[in-house]
């Protein structure tokens, strides 16, 4: 059981949904070809920035637990994958308010509540002021540039980390 999900397209291949409590979100795949520096690649055109925002929360405060948003977020992943097979997501936890960290235990907890058919590799960059960022790559398994994906998100990793 989830909430009822909307697939809205547009550029950044928008999904909507409402929670019980009047809560709205959005769930988007944003383009995102220039994320492993090499726009030319065969499969830069497959990379994508996942992003989960609340777009109105008419309770004024950090929502309350509630599964069914983890059950619909873990639909609408699977529902992305099977329209745009060969896909790539990272998925960067917001640090705005210094919970990035829940961030990434939230997002952690959904996906692997889950079985996708899909891998998930995380690392951490840090900025020059020092603060670190959770990052995540989320990938089919049967990707036919598995290997060279993953060494570019690593290498994303690395190169950010270095001389800070």
């Amino acid at each position: 059981m989830h909430y009822e999900f909307e697939f809205r397209g547009g550029l950044n291949n928008n999904y909507g949904f409402e929670t019980e409590l009047g809560i709205v979100y959005e769930v988007k795949f944003r383009p995102s070809n220039y994320l492993f520096g090499d726009e030319t690649t065969v499969y830069a055109n497959h990379i994508y920035e996942f992003i989960i925002e609340i777009v109105y929360n008419p309770l004024g405060k950090n929502p309350p637990l509630d599964k069914l948003i983890s059950k619909t977020i873990s639909e609408i992943i699977k529902d992305f994958y099977y329209k745009k097979d060969g896909s790539v997501c990272i998925y960067i936890c917001d640090s705005s308010d210094g919970r990035q960290e829940l961030r990434r235990r939230k997002f952690d907890d959904w996906f692997y509540s889950e079985e996708y058919g899909l891998i998930k590799i995380d690392e951490k960059i840090r900025d020059s002021k020092g603060n670190v960022y959770p990052i995540s790559l989320i990938i089919q398994r049967e990707n036919p540039y598995f290997i060279e994906i993953i060494d570019g998100f690593r290498k994303i990793a690395i190169e950010n980390n270095e001389n800070k």
